[in-house]
């Protein structure tokens, strides 16, 4: 079996197929402006990371290894329709093809369900891309989770300043 479901993730190496989600306890539209706004994503990704929010944009995230590499991964964007869809491609420097990530927001109640889509990873699927796909899956989660505590943190003290 090539497919894993599991909650909110679905990892299918058959295809090479990287699909995670979560709720956060914020409205879509303050999601979105804490997905995309440069203030809110050096608050929860890093400083490291920029993106220009409109079709043919640039994104870029730099990081370190924990051996102490430098890294990047770039892209474009290609479509944005706020405050429910963004999607870019994705490509490292040490690799020779790009990949799309596709982010999606839905209104669930008074919270959002964040939607991650990594795809379009090279075929056939090696032992390498499904390291790749474990290590994204390793990424994206900790995205997740860092972006659902932020947002628990931003609502926190709206609460606090109008109390």
């Amino acid at each position: 079996m090539t497919s894993t479901k599991t909650g909110g993730v679905t990892i299918d190496t058959g295809i090479g197929l990287l699909r995670i989600s979560d709720t956060i306890p914020v409205p879509v539209k303050t999601a979105w402006a804490l997905l995309t706004s440069r203030r809110h994503i050096s608050k929860w990704w890093g400083d490291y990371v920029a993106i220009e929010l409109h079709p043919g944009g640039a994104f870029e995230e730099l990081w370190t290894s924990p051996e102490g590499h430098q890294s990047r991964a770039f892209g474009t964007v290609r479509q944005v329709a706020a405050p429910h869809l963004l999607e870019v491609t994705w490509r490292e420097d040490a690799w020779n093809y790009s990949t799309t990530v596709h982010l999606h927001l839905r209104q669930v109640g008074d919270q959002t369900q964040v939607s991650i889509t990594h795809k379009d990873w090279p075929a056939p699927v090696t032992d390498a891309v499904r390291a790749m796909l474990a290590k994204h899956y390793y990424g994206w989660r900790t995205c997740l989770t860092r972006l659902k505590a932020y947002a628990a943190d931003f609502v926190a003290a709206k609460v606090a300043t109008v109390s």
